[in-house]
């Protein structure tokens, strides 16, 4: 079916149907003056009655002008749901959901994975994602965006790079200022946001945005980096001022001395941004996981001292390596190039985590990671699938085995408590709760336990358990353990929970486990409780929180 109309609202609105078979999918196709702007499968409504969700997408770029959009496989009913409004339908009730985070950021709608493009510019930080608007399972790879002054209140954008019939769905990459406008596309005052990523029929892509991010357009000669064999993915750039020129550590792949292929992060550079040539590699020998995907790389200093810098490769399950580099080649600390052999086990306990990445062009050298919290199943009854992990900042610290990461929420989270219950010196016992009166949907808990011998503390959030088991020296949370050994005696926890998370930090961010939940609507009091003799909290605060949403 196809239907020509003059463009004159904010929206097109796609009625969507969960569910169903591949045979069941649709093709729709969006021209505006003779160019496809749109090209999504999607499984449409076959009535009003079979409407699931509505998926959208901007068109006020496009007003006044022609259109012509066609679809098959669709029914006529279904084809007359198709239309533009000023209104998403059913946006009356977002972020109101049961399921839905609150300080968590999820997309309207559709379906979200791993982060993209983070990146600070003018007073705005940038979160670009991977992105399904027409259904909740993963497929037409879109970038997502959002924006926000605090990491903490986000507001959707429209959509930043589309599917393409010839080159490809948009998979994973970075952003980067280009300060000296050397792909030469400045066109005002602003500096050209570039969008380093892979379009999957033709290789790695630059697009760039005059606009501050707000709309993108692809490099004319597109791709800029390729080889022969397997594709290379997910670019990380940063500009190396010591050499003078772009690195980018990619998702790479390479053959070893006995003639197999194997993964590995693979490092080339640019004086130009559009000739790239190939440096060095971190090797990875083994071929049964992907450790170089979405690979993250940038300095932090040592205990805070800005004169002891070193770099940190954090590769996609949260497990790392510290080194040195000289603008070609990542070496260990003892001076040999790295391999995925030399990495140090994550901090993260999974959990559910993938794919973490930092905002570029911070100020100072502060370094925020958001990390897509990943769950095998639907939110039930939503219109939107996945979310992202609250913004953790990272840190490096001396230890006895050498440098360490630890990571903890970032302090903008603190201006969404709007009531705080505090406890010192509480005996906890096994019928005695001092939680009982608290019923809030969102908390933020902060926990210094003297834990003896023998004993088992345990918290009860929604429903699930967050325990601490002193003999095996042992924390679990939601079915995830982790080793945790006292520091002074004391055990320290920070957890966040929201509508379908629960984030425990523990001994001052050694430790970290994600997990996702989807609690039964009565499972609303906490409680927290000790057996097997006494543990006590020295300290004890529970923040009530207010919803992210409330000022968007």
């Amino acid at each position: 079916m196809e239907k020509s109309f003059t463009i004159t609202d904010e929206y097109l609105v796609l009625p969507v149907r969960n569910g169903g078979d591949e045979d069941d999918e649709c093709r729709l196709r969006l021209v505006v003056d003779g160019r496809t702007i749109l090209d999504y499968g999607i499984r449409f409504a076959t009535g009003p009655g079979d409407v699931d969700w509505y998926a959208f997408f901007s068109l006020a770029r496009f007003r006044g002008k022609q259109a012509r959009m066609s679809a098959d496989n669709i029914t006529e009913r279904g084809f007359e749901l198709v239309r533009q409004a000023d209104a998403i339908p059913g946006a009356d009730t977002f972020y109101t959901e049961r399921l839905r985070p609150q300080f968590h950021f999820t997309s309207r709608t559709g379906w979200l994975n791993d982060p993209n493009g983070l990146i600070w510019y003018r007073g705005e930080y940038h979160l670009f994602y991977q992105h399904n608007p027409t259904a909740l399972p993963w497929g037409n790879m879109t970038w997502g965006h959002a924006v926000s002054r605090d990491l903490v209140h986000w507001s959707e954008q429209p959509k930043a790079l589309f599917p393409d019939a010839a080159t490809g769905t948009c998979f994973s990459g970075a952003a980067f200022i280009d300060h000296r406008n050397q792909l030469g596309r400045k066109s005002g005052a602003e500096d050209v946001i570039v969008a380093f990523y892979l379009r999957t029929k033709i290789g790695l892509c630059l697009a760039y945005s005059n606009d501050r991010g707000r709309t993108f357009t692809d490099f004319e000669h597109n791709p800029v980096l390729n080889h022969d064999g397997a594709r290379i993915d997910t670019p990380r750039p940063f500009w190396h001022g010591p050499t003078g020129r772009w690195v980018a550590p990619t998702y790479d792949f390479f053959t070893n001395g006995r003639g197999q292929l194997r993964r590995c992060v693979g490092f080339y550079s640019s004086d130009n941004l559009t000739d790239w040539r190939f440096e060095s590699r971190v090797e990875q020998d083994g071929w049964g996981d992907e450790l170089c995907g979405c690979v993250d790389f940038f300095q932090l200093p040592l205990d805070g001292d800005s004169e002891r810098l070193m770099w940190v490769m954090i590769l996609i399950d949260g497990s790392y390596i510290v080194g040195e580099f000289d603008g070609s080649t990542f070496l260990t600390l003892a001076g040999k190039p790295a391999t995925t052999d030399d990495r140090i086990r994550s901090l993260v306990i999974q959990g559910d985590y993938y794919a973490t990445m930092t905002w570029h062009n911070m100020p100072g050298l502060r370094h925020v990671q958001i990390t897509w919290m990943r769950s095998r199943g639907f939110y039930p009854g939503m219109p939107f699938n996945q979310q992202m992990t609250a913004p953790s900042e990272l840190s490096l610290h001396s230890t006895g085995e050498g440098p360490r990461l630890r990571m903890l929420p970032i302090a903008e989270l603190a201006a969404l408590r709007t009531r705080s219950h505090e406890w010192t010196d509480l005996a906890l016992h096994a019928t005695d709760n001092p939680l009982a009166a608290i019923s809030a949907d969102l908390l933020d808990l902060e926990a210094e336990l003297q834990v003896a011998a023998g004993t088992v503390t345990c918290l009860q959030m929604r429903g699930f358990s967050i325990t601490y088991d002193a003999d095996p020296e042992s924390l679990c949370s939601c079915g995830t353990e982790a080793r945790l050994s006292p520091i002074d005696g004391v055990v320290r926890l920070r957890i966040l929970l929201d509508r379908a998370s629960i984030e425990v930090y523990a001994n001052d961010g050694r430790v970290y486990i994600p997990r996702v939940i989807f609690p039964e609507h009565a499972h609303r009091p906490i409680s927290i409780t000790c057996t097997g003799g006494t543990t006590t909290a020295t300290r004890l605060r529970v923040h009530e929180l207010e919803s992210s949403w409330s000022i968007c």
